[in-house]
């Protein structure tokens, strides 16, 4: 094989969506597997609907997703080279010109044949075709022919791209026949479908790639989730990124189309969350700890490193997102906690006096591990002639504003004895007050 060469050329038009994501990882992929090149080119050619901020966006969503490019290119900068080949086929009789354009012939008889990677051999009547625009009145190239003037330009040795552009692929290779040009591989991926087998839109979830960063997913677990859409290794569903590289090729790409499952994004996001240096995954929660208002960032970087540390290992395990992580860590913030309705009737006005004597004996210490803050609570309860289950769970509910989370006293060292002295005398102040 000739060294592989590949493209991404999304047309800047809008955000950068899941399936335009899985077309640019694939070839990504293909280019790495090869040892070859990952080429991105802007199809900017529509200059009413191109803008400097889907491009930026696009730029911003791969290398988000960590997919670096080799070469870079933006069709405009291009025009003379469209022009010079639509000169040479009008030269050659194949083109022609009409209405100020140059119109390309076509066919109108017999069958063309396309050999595709992964759709097989597909079959298309030449009556059904007709001459088509290859530049418009105002010299800029139309898609199809602008793809065949590049991808010849560039050395493109596979075409991987979405199959709704499989019906473009005759008529591009009637171009190149035209030329005398030898046109690349091409491998056309199924759709995507959402759960109800339509076609992925909106409605089914499916936004922006950015969009997905902003939620909290992870870009690991995105790249796992997109690489999956279609193509497959075993019945492996964790793929690290080299193995996506080792492992990847076309042949594990199917012809039916995939299905988009936002929980399987959301378990493999929880698995990654799980998986991704507790240092790492640290620095993360506290960009969104900030970004979703649940601490000012002064606040954050106020807390004692191992104790952050800690909590984030232990909330991680029962969260999907990274806003649920940061989310689920706003009782370690001395703000004041809200308490859900239905624990509510955990809080009996018989709380107050234990709640009081547990404060008391935690405001003696500075800061302390799981094992001396249960000593205490233990010590205060022995006193009082009361069992921990009397007050294990509405403290909880005092302290952390949920029912449910790691270990009672694991929660209780996370906050400090401090916050949740302040917590508990609160909470005993309106139970007093009824």
């Amino acid at each position: 094989m000739a060294k592989v060469r590949v493209r991404f050329a999304p047309s800047p038009t809008g955000y950068l969506h899941v399936g335009g994501a899985r077309t640019a990882l694939f070839n990504w992929l293909f280019a790495r597997h090869h040892g070859g090149a990952f080429i991105l080119r802007i199809e900017d050619t529509d200059r009413t609907r191109s803008t400097d901020e889907a491009i930026e966006q696009i730029i911003a969503s791969l290398r988000w997703l960590g997919l670096d490019w080799d070469e870079f290119y933006r069709q405009t900068e291009r025009f003379h080279l469209h022009r010079q080949y639509a000169e040479e086929l009008l030269r050659r009789g194949a083109a022609y010109e009409a209405e100020g354009a140059v119109w390309f012939r076509m066919p109108k008889e017999g069958v063309t044949v396309v050999e595709d990677l992964i759709a097989g051999r597909v079959e298309f009547q030449n009556r059904e075709f007709k001459d088509l625009v290859i530049l418009r009145s105002d010299g800029t190239p139309t898609y199809n022919f602008a793809c065949v003037v590049d991808d010849t330009e560039m050395g493109i040795t596979h075409v991987i791209r979405g199959d709704e552009h499989l019906p473009n692929t005759p008529k591009q290779l009637h171009i190149y026949r035209a030329l005398d040009l030898t046109p690349p591989k091409f491998a056309h991926i199924p759709l995507i479908l959402g759960p109800d087998r339509t076609k992925l839109s909106k409605r089914h979830g499916a936004v922006s790639v950015l969009e997905y960063r902003r939620k909290g997913i992870l870009p690991e677990a995105m790249v796992n989730f997109l690489a999956r859409l279609g193509w497959s290794h075993g019945d492996q569903e964790i793929f690290s990124r080299e193995e996506l590289i080792q492992y990847f090729d076309l042949d594990g790409v199917g012809q039916s189309p995939a299905v988009f499952d936002e929980q399987k994004l959301l378990w493999l996001n929880r698995e990654w969350m799980r998986r991704l240096p507790l240092e790492n995954l640290a620095d993360l929660v506290k960009e969104f700890l900030v970004m979703e208002g649940v601490a000012a960032s002064e606040e954050v970087e106020a807390l004692p490193k191992a104790r952050f540390f800690r909590a984030v290992e232990l909330l991680r395990d029962r969260s999907h997102t990274l806003v649920d992580l940061a989310h689920s860590a706003r009782f370690l913030f001395p703000r004041e906690i809200e308490i859900p309705s239905e624990a509510q009737e955990l809080l009996r006005p018989e709380l107050s006096e234990p709640f009081l004597a547990i404060a008391q004996a935690l405001e003696g210490l500075a800061d302390g591990g799981p094992g001396e803050i249960e000593a205490v609570v233990r010590a205060v309860l022995e006193k009082l002639g009361l069992p921990l289950k009397a007050v294990a769970l509405p403290m909880r509910v005092v302290v952390t504003g949920s029912r449910v989370g790691p270990g009672l006293f694991e929660v209780l060292a996370m906050a400090g004895p401090r916050l949740v002295a302040q917590r508990l005398r609160l909470a005993a102040s309106r139970l007093q007050k009824g």
